[in-house]
């Protein structure tokens, strides 16, 4: 039988527990309030699948009600941030045969416009290190308080010229704020690759440090630029600055998913094209 939470206490969360629960998604360890949250897929890079599209909210939300938690660095395993699919998850869930509604919607409307916001609604500053490239998902980095990356990393979007489907998840948003509109649009269409230079020149991030340097740094950021302040002060300033996107995020990210989902209805590459290569995101013919 389960168990009612207690009316007597406050609900919160504990990292024994959820560190537990979330484990194959994530490596978590904290030190003076300070949470490190690793992606990874079986212990090395991760692969992003819809497994881990899904537990990405409720793990968010689990570290956000834990009071102890003050600052959290988010960063990937390994050489890359997230740089290949999971080909087997998208597989056994069915994607390799052709699309219909309940995949649009279950699978990826339904999570993606609450996804960028399990880190939005965080009440505590996040930093994203970029340990390497990275070509889809970049909101999981940019959206955060401090980004720093490697000098490993390069950035791509893999929804166009890859998948070749609508780039309506938030990027559409999120580049167009971050580089401006025409400077994105190019980016978004052509599937150009940046370096790390790159993207400090157009400011999507703050360093480029060597890359076995990268997460000591987001430490010395955690220690240096958020814990010496006031609780309250590091808070409401992380109040402050989220807030822009939550509101552009809010009114933009639903009509671009219903872009994106209805017209993978017309083509819907692994399930069109057998020879596509679901884990780099490319066709055979472009090997």
């Amino acid at each position: 039988m389960p168990v009612p939470y207690s009316l007597t206490k406050m609900y919160r969360t504990h990292l024994t527990d959820y560190a537990e629960k979330w484990s194959e998604y994530f490596h978590m360890r904290r030190e003076d309030g300070i949470l490190e949250v690793k992606m990874h897929t079986q212990g090395g890079p991760a692969k992003w699948g819809l497994e881990i599209h899904r537990a990405f909210i409720p793990a968010f939300a689990d570290i956000g009600h834990d009071p102890e938690n003050e600052v959290v660095i988010f960063t990937g395993t390994g050489d890359s941030f997230l740089a290949s699919m999971d080909p087997v998850g998208w597989s056994r869930n069915g994607f390799d045969k052709p699309y219909d509604f309940n995949k649009g919607y279950d699978f990826w409307y339904k999570d993606q416009v609450h996804e960028p916001f399990a880190l939005l609604n965080l009440e505590i500053p996040v930093i994203a290190a970029i340990n390497g490239p990275f070509f889809i998902h970049q909101e999981l980095a940019l959206l955060n308080d401090i980004v720093i990356c490697s000098e490993s990393t390069t950035m791509a979007d893999g929804h166009y010229t890859g998948m070749g489907i609508v780039p309506g998840d938030g990027v559409q948003t999120i580049f167009r704020e971050l580089m401006g509109i025409n400077r994105a649009k190019y980016f978004l269409l052509t599937g150009q690759v940046m370096s790390a230079q790159e993207m400090l020149d157009l400011g999507l991030v703050g360093e480029i440090l060597p890359d076995d340097k990268l997460l000591d740094r987001a430490w010395e950021i955690a220690r240096t630029v958020f814990l010496p302040r006031a609780r309250s002060h590091r808070v409401m300033t992380r109040a402050l600055l989220v807030q822009p996107w939550r509101e552009l995020l809010i009114r933009e990210l639903p009509f671009g998913m219903a872009q994106e989902c209805w017209a993978t209805h017309d083509y819907w590459p692994l399930a069109d094209d057998k020879s596509y290569d679901m884990e780099n995101l490319k066709r055979a013919s472009e090997d």
